[in-house]
């Protein structure tokens, strides 16, 4: 019996099966939030898959499309139960339960933004005993979530209180823009021997993936079109973006130039992530000061691969052990962990709702 798992994200739907299927599908749901249900019916994975439950966890809500936090939730939660009519939705909170689609959209405070906490309860399990921090870095944000004896220990558990904490970082893999992470880039001028700190435009011409792509960080992706300009995922179209960040375009500035600018701007997101797991591994090393075994660390998302550029290059010592998620269960669960977190975790708590479709099936 197939459970489905989806995380519906700003930019981004992320559905998985309980046995590991899983599927990505890009959607801006702040342009379009009428289209949320014929996205998810054209879900490839619904082609084979029959789901007898569905679990659903969210961060859409916030989108801009919907006044509030609340009427975001009761939207999304509509939205789904309306896609699948005859199938139980249970969706996810943040106090570590399942709640019904009905009780859920008058709970909103604990539905939304809860896709790490459920990814969080799921993923604690692969370390049992002692302290460990996971790390899920995405296209958009990066969620550092202490765990410790199989549990998550979050400081906080809403949005504000993870940003004003510090488990939630507003920088990501792929959809960062430019001039979030920095004011200034620096340009070697032709009439310079040395670099020049130059003001960028306070514009969303560029984001951090067109600067991993021109650093060699992500592959190119001719087809993929979720770019700041709507133009190909290629590194020609990057130095165009992250040349229009200097008021100019890429006939102005060389390959050289905007690469090197591209390399300092990684670099400064690099520094960025490290701080705030440095801070979180100090806050885990005072609260478990009897461990000799280390903090071990798990590492999951689109930008996993960064994460193990960032820790790698941090040589912490007392990061014992680093995990990877995508290496450790299924494949792809890395990129849609949050959804086979949820999916899991509902095919182990909700098995009274999968009875009645074992019973129809015999």
């Amino acid at each position: 019996m197939q459970v489905l798992g989806l995380d519906i994200g700003g930019a981004n739907i992320k559905a998985a099966t309980s046995d590991g299927q899983s599927e990505q599908l890009p959607f801006a749901i702040w342009k379009s939030p009428q289209l949320l249900g014929d996205r998810l019916r054209s879900l490839q994975l619904l082609r084979s898959v029959r789901p007898g439950l569905v679990a659903l966890t969210m961060t859409a809500e916030l989108a801009d499309c919907f006044a509030t936090r609340s009427e975001g939730v009761r939207r999304i939660i509509e939205t789904v139960t309306a896609v699948f009519p005859e199938t139980p939705v249970r969706v996810w909170l943040t106090s570590g339960e399942f709640a019904s689609a009905e009780d859920a959209v008058d709970l909103p405070e604990l539905v939304a933004a809860a896709n790490w906490h459920a990814l969080a309860t799921w993923a604690a399990r692969a370390v049992p005993a002692g302290p460990a921090l996971l790390i899920d870095l995405g296209s958009t944000t990066t969620d550092l979530v202490p765990l410790s004896a199989g549990l998550p220990i979050p400081a906080g558990l809403n949005d504000l209180h993870r940003l004003a904490t510090g488990e939630l970082l507003y920088t990501g893999a792929r959809r960062t823009p430019v001039c979030a992470l920095v004011r200034h880039l620096p340009l070697q001028l032709l009439d310079s021997s040395e670099p020049q700190w130059i003001p960028i435009a306070a514009e969303m011409f560029a984001t951090i993936q067109d600067a991993h792509l021109l650093t060699g960080g992500l592959l190119e992706e001719p087809e993929s079109l979720d770019t700041a300009d709507g133009r190909p995922a290629t590194r020609l179209a990057a130095r165009n973006r992250l040349a229009h960040q200097f008021c100019c375009d890429e006939s102005d500035l060389s390959a050289d130039q905007l690469t090197a600018a591209a390399e300092w701007l990684v670099e400064q997101q690099i520094q960025l992530l490290q701080q705030a797991i440095a801070a979180r591994l100090d806050s885990l090393a005072a609260g478990h000061p009897d461990q000799s075994q280390g903090i071990r660390v798990l590492i999951s998302g689109s930008g996993s691969w960064l994460a193990a550029r960032v820790l790698d290059e941090m040589g912490d010592p007392r990061v014992a052990e680093v995990l990877n998620l995508s290496e450790m269960f299924v494949s792809n669960v890395s990129v849609c962990a949050p959804a086979f977190a949820v999916a899991r975790l509902a095919a182990e708590r909700c098995w009274d709702d999968l009875l009645p479709m074992q019973q129809w099936l015999g």
